[in-house]
């Protein structure tokens, strides 16, 4: 018996494409919004940022560790520069600080008002190695930015975004799907992050109540919530890898209009699962009858026909 795909058999983009394109179809997508995003200071995280504020969004609110304040900053005045209007703040924080994640939470608050969007991007890259060979340290603290981290963001904002009725896009991977030898914090991080995905939309379609009285989660409160692969982007993380590079063909925004697409409303109905960016979304939407009908793009335990 041939085991189950785990990657879509539809078109695969490397560069930005009509259904994405932020000066096409996708023009003022994210008008007056606000948008917070951790990991800003460079890469994936700074080219989402000038693409939401191209977009149209109202305020930007960027975070990154104190060690990149310096570029967080040089990225700041770039969006401003090249996006005249756009406001943007600028916070210092490490992901993995809880309180320092509130504290910028309710500064994004209190200067723009609100969170339309949350963009969950602070991560993490380990030098690959097996799990008898790597510093245990290094092991987990991938798992932590990748985990930890989103979890301290996604904590503190959600509420916000209950009253939005707003998104939150968790940085996964492909690699959450594949075992490759040496990846395995990196791999499972980004596996359980696809799970917790799953987690804050939790049967967003059943508005009955649990036995507790309590509402499920938050898709039933209008949360949207996708764990996305950036697609094959080098930046400086990846190169942390030396295997990485030289598979990372896509352009960074690729990344970064998609995710503009996916909170411009009109893929809600993929909330809660695992998208690519490297999908066609047009076409992925020709497959919305199987994907819901299935409860498809989730992490389940394949058990094949003993079932």
């Amino acid at each position: 018996m041939d085991l189950h795909a785990e990657d879509l058999g539809i078109t695969h983009h490397h560069d930005v494409y009509f259904g994405i394109d932020i000066n096409g179809r996708l023009k003022d997508a994210a008008k007056g919004k606000v948008i917070y995003i951790t990991g800003a200071s460079r890469g994936i995280g700074a080219a989402t940022a000038l693409a939401y504020a191209q977009a149209g969004a109202k305020s930007l609110f960027l975070t990154s560790t104190s060690r990149s304040a310096a570029d967080l900053r040089a990225v700041g005045d770039s969006v401003k520069a090249g996006v005249p209007g756009v406001e943007v703040e600028v916070y210092a924080v490490d992901v993995n600080d809880e309180k320092r994640v509130k504290e910028s939470v309710e500064k994004c608050i209190e200067k723009f008002g609100k969170i339309d969007v949350v963009i969950a991007n602070a991560g993490y890259l380990e030098k690959w190695q097996n799990i008898g060979d790597i510093d245990p340290a290094e092991w987990w603290k991938s798992m932590e930015v990748s985990l930890r981290g989103t979890f301290n963001v996604v904590h503190h904002s959600i509420h916000s975004l209950v009253e939005t009725k707003g998104y939150a896009i968790l940085l996964s991977s492909v690699a959450a799907q594949l075992r490759g030898p040496g990846s395995s914090a990196y791999s499972i991080a980004k596996h359980a992050l696809n799970r917790f995905a799953e987690f804050i939309d939790s049967n967003h379609r059943l508005l009955e109540r649990n036995a507790n009285g309590s509402i499920p989660e938050y898709g039933s409160q209008g949360v949207k919530v996708f764990s996305v692969h950036p697609g094959g982007v080098i930046t400086v993380l990846s190169s942390n890898e030396p295997k990485l590079p030289e598979h990372l063909k896509d352009k960074v925004e690729l990344s970064s209009h998609s995710m503009v697409r996916l909170t411009s409303g009109s893929e809600d109905w993929l909330t809660g699962r695992y998208v690519s960016c490297q999908w066609d979304l047009d076409e992925l939407e020709t497959k919305r009858k199987e994907i819901e009908e299935g409860d498809l793009l989730k992490n389940r335990l394949d058990i094949g026909i003993l079932g």
